[in-house]
């Protein structure tokens, strides 16, 4: 496969927008509540470290940066740092959490990375690394290539490569769904740089958390989650309902999920 199949592959689906940013927007009471992570207990963090891929001299860009977790995590390890996501509830947690922290090396743009035009951004060649941890902002040819083309030293895209989430996968059965092309998104990220001349180094890391939403707020998200990929309709819709009605326990939907996150390293040329 050349890179010109590749970019015909590895292309946007239709979304519904709407359903994307609120999607994000509901999740965002969970993923902008967070303690700061540091290298001593965050794989991500310590990885960055080891690899020397951040210094006190460096502008930093966060792609897909949520509620800000990273972004204010490796604050103090640079110069100054950016934080881009579609989301305004998430940005609007990352800069609470910037003002409770006190952190003013920091800021936070509310952007679709998909739409961004580089050059009137200002972002091009801007920064000496940009990195992507588990963002559905990376999913196609032209979102991964901006990573490039924002870069002037290193790039770090992380995201899963295997995961197992009961309540999802079993909806994608349901439903009809085709596979999650997040799995694909990193062999076709590996491609195109291999393709192009790269070496590309990998790091693998092994995760499990758990996962416990009312059934309200479970049936709300996955409706959204599933919008975004696939247009669907009341009786759908009521498949849903009655598949989290019948795994939910006391009003509530719970499980483990377990992924491989696979850590993909460039020095941009």
């Amino acid at each position: 496969m050349n890179i010109n199949e590749i970019k015909l592959k590895w292309r946007l689906k239709d979304q519904d927008k709407e359903a994307n940013i609120n999607l994000w927007d509901e999740k965002a009471d969970y993923f902008g509540n967070y303690v700061i992570p540091t290298s001593e207990n965050d794989e991500f963090i310590k990885l960055l470290k080891e690899e020397n891929l951040i210094n006190k001299d460096f502008k930093v860009l966060d792609v897909g940066c949520g509620g800000g977790k990273y972004t204010l995590a490796l604050a103090q390890e640079c110069s100054y740092i950016y934080g881009i996501d579609l989301s305004s509830k998430m940005i609007d947690y990352a800069n609470e959490n910037k003002r409770k922290l006190n952190i003013d090396n920091t800021s936070f743009i509310c952007d679709d990375w998909h739409e961004l035009d580089m050059n009137k951004s200002n972002l091009y060649k801007n920064f000496d690394l940009v990195f992507a941890s588990m963002t559905p902002a990376i999913q196609s040819a032209s979102t991964f290539a901006k990573m490039n083309e924002a870069s002037k030293k290193y790039c770090v895209l992380r995201c899963n490569i295997r995961r197992k989430d009961f309540v999802y996968d079993k909806l994608s059965e349901i439903l009809n769904l085709s596979q999650k092309e997040e799995n694909l998104n990193f062999l076709y990220a590996f491609n195109m740089l291999y393709l192009q001349g790269y070496t590309p180094r990998i790091n693998y890391e092994e995760k499990t958390w758990s996962y416990k939403e009312t059934l309200e707020k479970a049936y709300s998200t996955y409706v959204k989650k599933i919008k975004t990929i696939k247009t669907i309709n009341g009786d759908e819709e009521n498949k849903i309902s009655e598949f989290l009605k019948g795994i939910s326990n006391s009003g509530y939907v719970e499980e483990e999920i377990n992924s491989t996150i696979a850590t993909l390293i460039w020095n941009v040329k």
